[in-house]
């Protein structure tokens, strides 16, 4: 895995043509209906969805960075679906994000969002659960350094949420009707979709690793 510094080092030096290939892509989407994202795509590409992502080295029908903005027309989108992406962004760059989602979204449009369960992981510490961390990026012995891996992912995460802080941010940028999903079920993202993108094993464990909220324009 690469570390932050790397990262950051990487994207700096991509920077450029990212913002030149912003402009290209806001010409090929134009018209595109009917139009739904994958923003923070990863490794998880998802069909019949445009696939967003900054990495150069991963699979995507876009290599854009969301802080620069979405390359779509205002209420041209019909969905967006995050899945372990928010997080990576600073605090003020959530916010510009998650408005240029909205500003992107339909009328009645949804955001779904997943993100690393800071409340449950704080009660799985608290119980002693060791096994409930994944012992990634870092190999760690101990319950702290495997809480500590979840949390921050060593320094990859900058941010950490439970459903109160994430509804707070999804409502500054101006979404409502925000709730609490569960895994492989949502009100506007087929299940087909949600396998590709999430993990299946949080139906089987009483503490899901991942926050679901789902929200609209």
């Amino acid at each position: 895995m690469f570390s932050q510094r790397s990262k950051d080092f990487l994207f700096a030096v991509v920077s450029p043509p990212v913002v030149i290939n912003h402009y290209i892509k806001k010409w090929t989407y134009r018209g595109r209906n009917p139009l739904r994202l994958n923003l923070g795509c990863g490794t998880r590409y998802i069909p019949g969805y445009a696939n967003i992502d900054i990495n150069p080295f991963t699979k995507s029908d876009l290599w854009l960075d969301a802080r620069y903005g979405l390359p779509f027309a205002e209420q041209s989108v019909e969905a967006i679906y995050s899945v372990h992406t928010l997080e990576h962004f600073f605090p003020n760059e959530m916010d510009a994000v998650l408005a240029e989602c909205r500003r992107v979204l339909k009328s009645g449009g949804g955001i779904r969002v997943v993100v690393p369960h800071l409340g449950n992981s704080i009660v799985a510490y608290s119980r002693g659960l060791m096994d409930w961390f994944i012992n990634w990026p870092r190999n760690c012995e101990s319950l702290g350094g495997r809480f500590t891996n979840y949390v921050f992912c060593d320094g990859q995460h900058r941010a950490a949420f439970d459903f109160g802080y994430l509804s707070e941010i999804l409502k500054k940028a101006g979404f409502s009707n925000v709730t609490e999903a569960s895994v492989l079920s949502s009100r506007f993202i087929s299940r087909e979709t949600m396998i590709l993108g999430e993990t299946a094993d949080d139906h089987e464990i009483d503490l899901p690793r991942s926050l679901y909220v789902e929200a609209f324009r």
